[in-house]
């Protein structure tokens, strides 16, 4: 009686470490790690700075050959901030994306020149022109590298902005004489490239900075007022090209 127990309780002593050692010998398994992806549609707001590069030609003043006014440039540097929306898919190591970006730049400056005659500039008499950017759209497709997190990519497409320009002369004398030649509003539609990075510092929100340069093209416009004394009509011709460098930094959802 006392051998069988005996045996008995070591075949259960060696089946037990038996077991225990069959389970430590069975490596634990690391949970998954989540894989991050950049698939998906996203809102976010944007905020940065503006420099303008507004540059006025001479066509012709007061239609009279011989007459000509300052080349000059207004620049128009400003804040800028802004909502965004877009879609990107991701392949491999690759993304690509569409976007469409609104800001209001609220930017305006103003530049003095001098009228000239034959070549010689006329004397007491000055010419001003202002530039204002109201608003500037930018609708871009992208194209990245992701690795992981981060995101390297260059855009391209359309742009569109309000720009307003405003001319006038005011000529020296007692009294002196102001004449303001009206503010011409327009919506031009040009072109943008940019690059920048992105960083998902969260599972849903990402953070980027970025550059875009946006050329809104050139347009010629007529300034003119009818002069109550002679009924004629003075006009100014200028040929106006708008350009407008951006940084800015944008969070996303």
């Amino acid at each position: 009686m006392r051998k069988t127990i005996a045996a008995a309780a070591v075949a259960l002593l060696a089946t037990t470490v038996a077991g225990a050692a069959a389970d430590m010998s069975m490596p634990l398994k690391a949970p998954p790690v989540p894989y991050f992806t950049w698939d998906g549609f996203y809102l976010g707001v944007n905020v940065g700075y503006g420099w303008g590069d507004n540059q006025w030609t001479s066509q012709g003043a007061f239609e009279l050959p011989g007459v000509t006014v300052t080349n000059f440039d207004p620049g128009t540097n400003h804040v800028l901030g802004g909502v965004q929306a877009g879609a990107n898919y991701q392949f491999g190591t690759w993304v690509a994306g569409i976007e469409a970006d609104v800001m209001a730049l609220g930017a305006k400056e103003s530049a003095t020149g001098n009228i000239f005659i034959g070549g010689v500039a006329a004397p007491g008499i000055t010419v001003t022109g202002t530039s204002q950017d109201d608003w500037l759209a930018l609708f871009t497709g992208r194209l990245g590298w992701a690795w992981d997190r981060a995101l390297l990519y260059v855009k391209g497409g359309v742009a569109a902005g309000q720009t307003k320009d405003n001319f006038s002369l005011f000529a020296a004398g007692a009294p002196g004489t102001f004449i303001d030649f009206g503010t011409k509003t327009n919506v031009l539609v040009g072109g943008t490239i940019g690059a920048g990075i992105e960083y998902a510092f969260a599972p849903h929100w990402t953070a980027k900075i970025e550059y875009n340069y946006v050329d809104l093209g050139s347009n010629t416009e007529n300034f003119n007022i009818v002069t109550g004394g002679v009924g004629g009509t003075l006009t100014f011709r200028e040929d106006i090209e708008h350009k407008i460098t951006a940084d800015s930094g944008h969070m996303a959802a």
